[in-house]
């Protein structure tokens, strides 16, 4: 049962059904109640359809000179003695209501005071049509006849012509309802009445408990799907999907958990890779140290200038490693940036180009540059000094001898460009995309051989992501690799 009470299903098919049943029952209530009224006013009309000879012998009696019948107003007696004369009575086919005269709808005026005849129902003297009788003026103002109206009133105009407006509308009869139905048959017409509505509400109730069912089922069925979908995820398999067959509002939340399953699923899968091509790299270069060390320990080899030299080759790979991997570390942190200050763009790449220029003119790579005298730009200096030298680094070490790298360096409006080109090789198409994965090579043109980390394009575009920047590869006319950087004027 708490279970019951818990469940979010259970909660919707409440609150659903508790709304169609009150809004059922108060719509019940009100229309029997708008019955009830309704079907006594219908009563009330078809009596005073019985007053034709009352309302002509009233046109009769009415003097223009003396307006209002005051004859019939100055006694309670000459009103009822008048309509005793001129009301004919239900069932004036020789039926009289009980305890009336002959003729005469109302009781003897003398009749002691008692119960009412054999026959007639409890309270019927009040439902004579004497005591529910009035004459109304012009203005709808009591002249004759009963003291007070009731909640339910109907009147019948009296007028001395058929247009019955103006001075022709001459006053009104009036006519309260009784206290209780005429007859049995009237209230067995309401009783009747009542029970189709009652009738008609449950089925109303029934239909809308089941609608409200089908709602709460239609919605905790995707909800249970995201919520065995959440525990899957927890358990750490990024893999399960849900079949997105619906449009609203849960269908797109369906949409999100989906693409969220695949984000972490490929994030999963980069960490998985990450770890593995990190043990790698860092395996190499230290298995390189130990095999040469061991080697000196050994005897084998002789702790000399060459020795040493590779020794220390392996080291400054491995240094080199650690760095790249603690500048993309820092890059996931969001620490890698640490201030941004007004700098001379040109002035950091001459720098850069000149430390460079031993190694360039070492592999016989000739420089072209096209750079502006100055170019102000707020950066982070170290970070892009770095992408620089990144960029110079793996072009050197990447182009055949003799070759030819392009640097140029564009200030536009809003934006500064800089796109370093060089000779072959060129990476496959296919791999263009792929380049500034981490530890990702081409290895059919650009391998470890060469000395690289893996790291440096990744590096790269962390540090111009960073700037809030764009770093992208393509063909270059020259043969080679075009790498493209674009960074904004306004660094947020």
């Amino acid at each position: 049962m708490s279970r019951f009470r818990q469940s979010l299903a259970s909660r919707i098919f409440i609150a659903i059904a508790a709304t169609a049943v009150l809004t059922i029952a108060i719509m019940a209530l009100l229309v029997a109640l708008s019955m009830r009224d309704g079907f006594a006013q219908y009563l009330l009309r078809g009596e005073l359809t019985r007053f034709d000879d009352l309302e002509r012998a009233l046109v009769l009696a009415h003097e223009p000179g003396a307006p209002g019948w005051p004859e019939l107003a100055s006694h309670p007696k000459v009103w009822n003695d008048f309509v005793r004369a001129h009301f004919q009575p239900r069932g004036s086919d020789g039926f009289v209501r009980p305890g009336a005269l002959p003729g005469r709808p109302f009781p003897p005026p003398d009749r002691p005071p008692g119960p009412p005849p054999p026959g007639a129902p409890a309270g019927a003297d009040n439902q004579m049509i004497g005591e529910r009788l009035m004459l109304l003026g012009p203005d709808g103002k009591r002249l004759a006849g009963a003291e007070d109206q009731s909640g339910l009133f109907e009147r019948r105009a009296i007028c001395s012509d058929d247009d019955c407006t103006g001075d022709s509308l001459l006053g009104f009869i009036g006519l309260n309802a009784p206290l209780y139905s005429e007859n049995a048959s009237d209230a067995f017409f309401l009783r009747r009445q009542y029970v189709s509505l009652a009738l008609s509400a449950f089925i109303a109730v029934l239909v809308s408990a089941a609608a409200a069912f089908f709602v709460a089922r239609q919605i905790l069925i995707p909800i249970r799907q995201l919520e065995l979908g959440a525990k899957t995820m927890a358990s750490g398999d990024y893999t399960a999907r849900i079949a997105q067959d619906r449009e609203d509002e849960l269908g797109q939340l369906i949409g999100h958990y989906n693409a969220l399953a695949a984000t972490l699923e490929r994030t999963d899968k980069a960490e998985r890779e990450w770890i593995s091509n990190t043990s790698h790299e860092l395996q190499t270069p230290l298995a390189t140290l130990r095999a040469q060390i061991e080697a000196v320990q050994d005897g084998i080899r002789q702790p000399d200038a060459q020795t040493l030299a590779g020794m220390h080759s392996a080291m400054m790979r491995l240094s080199r490693l650690v760095q790249d991997i603690k500048t993309l570390s820092h890059s996931r942190e969001g620490g890698l940036m640490t201030a941004f200050d007004a700098e001379d763009l040109s002035k950091i790449v001459r720098e850069a180009i000149e430390t460079a220029q031993p190694q360039l003119e070492a592999k016989q790579i000739s420089l072209d540059l096209a750079l502006p005298d100055a170019l102000p730009f707020a950066c982070d200096r170290l970070r892009i000094r770095q992408v620089i030298d990144n960029l110079l680094q793996n072009a050197i070490r990447y182009t055949n001898t003799p070759g030819r790298v392009r640097l140029r360096l564009h200030d536009a409006s809003d934006r500064v460009q800089l796109i370093m080109d060089d000779t072959p090789p060129a990476p496959p198409q296919d791999d263009l995309p792929r380049l500034f994965d981490r530890f990702y090579r081409a290895e059919s043109s650009r391998s470890r051989d060469y000395g690289g980390s893996g790291l440096g394009l990744s590096v790269c575009k962390a540090i111009i992501a960073g700037h809030g920047g764009k770093i992208t590869a393509e063909p270059s006319d020259l043969g080679g690799l075009r790498i493209i950087i674009s960074l904004p004027r306004e660094t947020t």
